[in-house]
C-alpha cells in the first residue's frame, strides 16, 4: 500500500508567500529518489451571473495561489482566497487583504474595514492555509493535518508565533501528541537548498552549474513580494550524506516586490497631479482619494509595468535581429482610476524606471563593506542585508575574509533583471537562477517534510553508511544511490534583547545571540535586580532594526510569590525552541550570582509589539551596563519629588529603598563620564536640597572619569553650596546641611588648593567636621589640622568620650598611603609619631570596633613596605607588628574574626607581602567608602 493512501502520511510542504502561496508533496521512489511536485488546486478566478440571477464563481487551476483574501460584503463577509480576491483589490481595497505576510507579528491587521471578521494577521493567514489544507485534503481523499510551512529565515519570534497560530487555526497540528514542539516551520532559503540538492540527486539540475562533490559555501538570496531573505550555508557531502550547515541569516528586512511597486506608484501619482495641476478642484479630488482609491490602482499599474519591463529585457537579451537600443523603450501605462472620473494616461522610459528603482540597488556599496558595517546608513536596499550576513559569518567563524562560492537566487522578485545584474556586479560571478522561484520553496519544504518523518530511519541509514562493516552495499551501488539529505539544525537569524530600565542603547540587554543553533538554551544571566516593593517584572523581548533602533516583538510577565521590600537580584535562563518560540525562567536571590534562590517564576512570551507594559517593572540591568544618564537622573528626580511630598512614613520607607536602588544602579554604570552634563545641569536648576545632596554624592562617585573642565564646573557648584556657612561661620539650617556636607565631600575629587584651604573656615563647626576630615585625607591637604584632629580624637577615645577617631584615622591612613599622590606631605619623623599614637590608641583597649578597624588599616597604609618606600625605622615596624599580632589583648569585640581580617591584611602590608585579589578589594572598599 502506498504511503499516500493515508492522508497524514502526505509529505506536504507549503510556501506561505507574500504575493503567492504554493503547496507541494514529496513522493519517494523505489530507487531512492524523492520526487517533489506542486499540487494545482482549484481556486475562484472570476464571477458571473446565471440566467436565474444567481452569482457564481468560476474556478481554475494554477501552480500558485494568490495570497489575497477578499471578504465579500454581499455574502456576510465570507472569505474568498486567490486570484479573484486579488482582482478586487483595486476596486475594494478595504475588503481585500493583500501581502498580509508583511504584517505577521503585528497584533492587529491594518488596512481593512472594521466590519471584516478577521482582525489579526494570523486569522487572515489562516484563511489561506485553510484553503490549501481543504484543497489538498480533497485531492488526497482524506483530512490532511500535517505540513511543513515555510517562513523567511529572518522572521523573528513574534512572526513565527503568528505563523504557528495561523497554522493551528487552519487545522494543522503544531504540537506532538506529548505536547512538545513540532517542527512545523522551515526557513525559506533552507527549503530552496533542499529543493536544489534534491534536484541534483535526481539528475534534474546540471552539475556544471553547481558541483557539490566538494564543500561549497552557498549564499541564498530570496527576494519575494514583501521580504528579503539572505542566508549563508556550508553544503558538503560525506559518505553519501549531504549536510547543509547554517552559518548566518540577515535580520528582518521588509523589502520586496511591493516596495518596488510602491516607488513606481509614487512616481505615477506625482505625474497624475501634474497633469491636472492647473485645475485645483481636480487636484483636491485626487488628493482626497489618494490612499483609498488612487494608490491601490497605481500599485496594480506599477506591478504590471514592472512585469512588462522584465519581459521586454528578457526578449531584448535573446533577440539576435533586434538592433534597437533597449534603453529607449517606452512603456505606456494608465486607464481608469477607481471611478473618480479622471483618467490616468502616462508613459515611462526604461531609463526613468531604472532611475526610480535604483534606490534599492545601493550601487555605492561593495563586497568588502561588511568589514565596516556599522558605518553604513543606507540600509533599505538589496545589498545591505547581504553585508549583514557576511559580517555575522565573519564574527561567527572568526575570520576576516569571507568567501562565497555560489549564489542561489529565489523568490518572485529575484527574476527582475535589475536585481540579477546588481548581484552579478556585486559578487563578480553569475548567480544561479535556474530554479523555479515560484515553486522551489514549496517543493523543498515537501522534501524536508519527507526526511523529517523518516528521521529515525534516516539516522539508522546514516549509521549504516558510516560503518565499514556493511558488505551488502557495493561501491557501484553506493554511487548509483541518491544522496541522503541530513536534517540540520536551524539558526536564530539575529540577536534578541531583553528590555531593561534606562539602558542608553535603547534600553536593551542581549539574551540570545545571532546565528545560534535551535533549540537554544542560554547560560544563566545574573546581576539583574528587581525594584524594591515589586513582586512582578515585565519582560519585553526586542529585536534590532537596520537603522539601529529596537522594536518590541513579544512580551511577558513573571510574578513571584512575595513582594520584596529591598532590591533583590534576579537571574534568567532563556530558551528558544525550533520554531523560535521563547520561554524564560527567572528567580530571585540574595546574591549577585543567583546561587541562593528565594523565589522562581516562568514567563509566557506572547506576541505584542506595543511599548506599553503590563503591570510590573522592567528589571534593573547588571553592574557595568551602559545607562541613559538623562533617563536615570530624571527617574531619581521624580522619586525624590514624590518622597518629599509624601507624609506617610511607611510609604516613604519604601520609596527610600527605591531611591537607594536607583542610586546604586547609577554608581555602577559603565559610562560614568556620560553623566557629567546631566548632573551639572540639575545642580544648577534644582531647588530641592535633598535631591541636590544626592547629586553631589553621585558626582563624587562618578567624577573621577569627568574631564578637567567638568570638574572645574563641579568645584564651582560645591563652593556655591557652602558659601553661606563659610561666610557666617555657622552651619546651615535643616536639609541644606546635608547638601553642604556632600559638597564638601565632593571637593575631594575636584577642588583646587585654594578651595580646599577655604574649608578651614568650617573646621570648628561640628556638623561639617567629618566631611572636612574625609576631604583633607583624600587630598592630603591641611595635614597639620588633620594630625591635630587625630591626636585629639585619640585622647578622647582613651578617655571614652565622644570622638571622630573612626574618620580621622582613616583620613590619615588615606593621606599617607605609600601609593598616594601626596604621600610626602609630612616628614618621616612625624609619620613615626603618628604610628606610635595609633599603636597607643589600640593598646589602650578603649576603642570601639569601627575606630579599632580604622586604626589598624591606617597602620597598614602608613607602614606599607610592599613598594619599598617606607622610611619608618625597624623598631617602629616591629612595634606595629607586635600590636597587630597581639590584637586580642586589646580588642573589646567579642567576635575577633571581624577585626582579625583587617589585622592580617595590615600585617602583610607591613611585612611587604602581596595581597590577593579579595584582600585588595577589601582594603580598597575600606579606604574608598569610609564616609
Amino acid at each position: 500500500m502506498s504511503a499516500f493512501n493515508e492522508p497524514n502520511n502526505v509529505f506536504l510542504g507549503i510556501d506561505l508567500g507574500t504575493t503567492n502561496s504554493v503547496a507541494a508533496f514529496a513522493n519517494p521512489k523505489k530507487n531512492g529518489q524523492i520526487i517533489s511536485k506542486v499540487i494545482e488546486l482549484p481556486r475562484p478566478s472570476a464571477m458571473y451571473n446565471t440566467p436565474t440571477g444567481e452569482t457564481r464563481l468560476t474556478t481554475s487551476k494554477h501552480p500558485t495561489i494568490s495570497s489575497s483574501v477578499y471578504y465579500r460584503m454581499e455574502n456576510g463577509y465570507k472569505a474568498i482566497v486567490g486570484e479573484y480576491a486579488k482582482q478586487q483589490y483595486s476596486l475594494r481595497p478595504h475588503l481585500v487583504s493583500k501581502s498580509i505576510k508583511s504584517q505577521m507579528g503585528n497584533p492587529v491587521a491594518e488596512g481593512l474595514s472594521p466590519d471584516v471578521p478577521d482582525k489579526t494577521p494570523s486569522e487572515i493567514s489562516a484563511r489561506i492555509l485553510g484553503f490549501i489544507r481543504e484543497g489538498v485534503s480533497k485531492t488526497m481523499h482524506g483530512d490532511v493535518t500535517e505540513a511543513v510551512i515555510t517562513v523567511p529565515a529572518n522572521f523573528d519570534t513574534a512572526m513565527c508565533k503568528a505563523t504557528l497560530d495561523a497554522a493551528k487555526l487552519a487545522g494543522f497540528k503544531v504540537r506532538n501528541d506529548d505536547g512538545s514542539e513540532k517542527p512545523v516551520l522551515l526557513p525559506e532559503p533552507k527549503a530552496v537548498l533542499y529543493d536544489l540538492v534534491n534536484q541534483i540527486n535526481n539528475g534534474e539540475f546540471p552539475n556544471v552549474l553547481l558541483d557539490l562533490t566538494e564543500k561549497k559555501r552557498i549564499l541564498v538570496f530570496d527576494l519575494g513580494g514583501g521580504t528579503l531573505d539572505i542566508t549563508l550555508h556550508d553544503v558538503a557531502e560525506k559518505n553519501e550524506v549531504m549536510k547543509i550547515e547554517d552559518i548566518a541569516a540577515n535580520r528582518y528586512t521588509r523589502l520586496g516586490g511591493d516596495d518596488f511597486d510602491e516607488e513606481l506608484a509614487k512616481a505615477m501619482y506625482e505625474n497624475y497631479l501634474k497633469k491636472y495641476s492647473r485645475n485645483p478642484e481636480v487636484v483636491s479630488v485626487i488628493s482626497q482619494n489618494k490612499d483609498n482609491v488612487v494608490m491601490p490602482v497605481f500599485r496594480t499599474y506599477a506591478e504590471n509595468l514592472k512585469i512588462e519591463m522584465n519581459e521586454e529585457e528578457h526578449n531584448y537579451s535573446f533577440s539576435q535581429w533586434d538592433d534597437s537600443d533597449g534603453d529607449d523603450k517606452i512603456f505606456d501605462v494608465g486607464g481608469p482610476v477607481g471611478g473618480i472620473g479622471y483618467a490616468y494616461d502616462d508613459s515611462f522610459t526604461r531609463e526613468r524606471c531604472e532611475e526610480i528603482l535604483s534606490v534599492f540597488m545601493a550601487n555605492e556599496l561593495h563586497y568588502d563593506d561588511y568589514k565596516n558595517l556599522d558605518r553604513i546608513t543606507n540600509t533599505n536596499n538589496i545589498i545591505y542585508p547581504i553585508l549583514d550576513v557576511l559580517k555575522k559569518a565573519s564574527d561567527k567563524l572568526g575570520v576576516t575574509d569571507i568567501k562565497v562560492d555560489a549564489v542561489v537566487v529565489n523568490g518572485g522578485m529575484s527574476k527582475f533583471y535589475m536585481v540579477v545584474k546588481r548581484l552579478k556586479e556585486f559578487f563578480g560571478f553569475e548567480p544561479i537562477a535556474e530554479l523555479d522561484p515560484d515553486l522551489a520553496v514549496a517543493r523543498g519544504a515537501a522534501v524536508y517534510h519527507y526526511y523529517l518523518k523518516k528521521h529515525e530511519e534516516l539516522k539508522n541509514d546514516m549509521k549504516l553508511i558510516g560503518t565499514t562493516a556493511d558488505s551488502t552495499k557495493t561501491e557501484t551501488n553506493v554511487r548509483n544511490t541518491p544522496r541522503i539529505i541530513e536534517i540540520g539544525k536551524n539558526i536564530n537569524n539575529d540577536s534578541l534583547y531583553l528590555g531593561v530600565k534606562n539602558g542608553v542603547k535603547n534600553n536593551v540587554h542581549e539574551i540570545i545571540p545571532a546565528s545560534v543553533e535551535l533549540p537554544y538554551t542560554s547560560e544563566v544571566m545574573t546581576g539583574f535586580r528587581i525594584e524594591p516593593g515589586n513582586n512582578r517584572i515585565f519582560i519585553p523581548i526586542k529585536s534590532r532594526n537596520n537603522n539601529g533602533t529596537y522594536r518590541t516583538i513579544a512580551k511577558g510577565n513573571i510574578t513571584f510569590n512575595r513582594r520584596f521590600k529591598d532590591s533583590m537580584f534576579v537571574s534568567f535562563r532563556v530558551q528558544m525552541g525550533i520554531n523560535k518560540i521563547i520561554t524564560m525562567n527567572a528567580w530571585t536571590s540574595s546574591d549577585e550570582y543567583g546561587v541562593n534562590k528565594i523565589d522562581e517564576g516562568t514567563a509566557e512570551i506572547v506576541i505584542d509589539n506595543s511599548e506599553q507594559s503590563n503591570a510590573g517593572s522592567k528589571v534593573i540591568p547588571p553592574k557595568g551596563s551602559i545607562l541613559d544618564p538623562k533617563a536615570e537622573i530624571e527617574t531619581l528626580k521624580k522619586l525624590y519629588r514624590n518622597f518629599e511630598k509624601n507624609n506617610n512614613q511607611l510609604v516613604k520607607s519604601g520609596m527610600s529603598k527605591r531611591i537607594s536602588a536607583c542610586v546604586s544602579n547609577i554608581e555602577s554604570a559603565g559610562n560614568k563620564d556620560s553623566f557629567a552634563e546631566v548632573i551639572l545641569r540639575e545642580l544648577e536648576e534644582t531647588r530641592s536640597e535633598v535631591f541636590r545632596a544626592r547629586l553631589f554624592y553621585l558626582a563624587r562617585k562618578l567624577g573621577d572619569t569627568w574631564s578637567a573642565s567638568e570638574k572645574k564646573k563641579l568645584s564651582k557648584k560645591c563652593m556655591e553650596q557652602i558659601a553661606a556657612p563659610c561666610l557666617r561661620g555657622e552651619p546651615s539650617i535643616g536639609k541644606k546641611t546635608s547638601a553642604d556636607n556632600e559638597a564638601i565631600y565632593t571637593l575631594c575629587i575636584c577642588g583646587n588648593s585654594n578651595q580646599l584651604h577655604s574649608l578651614e573656615q568650617l573646621h570648628d563647626i561640628k556638623q561639617y567636621r567629618q566631611a572636612c576630615i574625609y576631604t583633607h585625607g583624600k587630598t592630603g591637604s591641611e595635614m597639620k589640622w588633620l594630625v591635630d584632629q587625630l591626636f585629639a580624637d585619640i585622647r578622647k577615645a582613651k578617655n571614652s568620650t565622644e570622638n571622630s577617631l573612626q574618620f580621622s584615622a582613616y583620613a590619615i591612613g588615606t593621606a599617607l598611603r605609600k601609593d598616594a599622590e601626596k604621600r610626602n606631605v609630612i616628614s618621616a619623623k612625624e609619620e613615626v609619631q603618628i604610628v606610635k599614637k595609633l599603636c597607643s590608641a589600640i593598646e589602650s583597649g578603649r576603642l570601639k570596633f569601627e575606630s579599632l578597624v580604622s586604626c589598624i588599616i591606617a597602620l597598614g597604609c602608613i607602614c606599607d613596605q610592599r613598594t619599598g618606600v617606607s622610611e619608618i625605622d625597624v623598631n617602629t615596624i616591629n612595634k606595629v607588628l607586635n600590636v597587630l599580632t597581639n590584637l586580642e589583648d586589646y580588642c573589646r569585640e567579642p567576635d575577633l574574626s571581624k577585626t582579625m581580617k583587617s589585622a592580617n591584611i595590615a600585617k602583610k602590608m607591613v611585612k611587604g607581602e602581596s595581597l590577593n585579589f579579595d584582600e585588595e578589594q577589601f582594603l580598597l572598599e575600606k579606604i574608598e567608602n569610609n564616609n
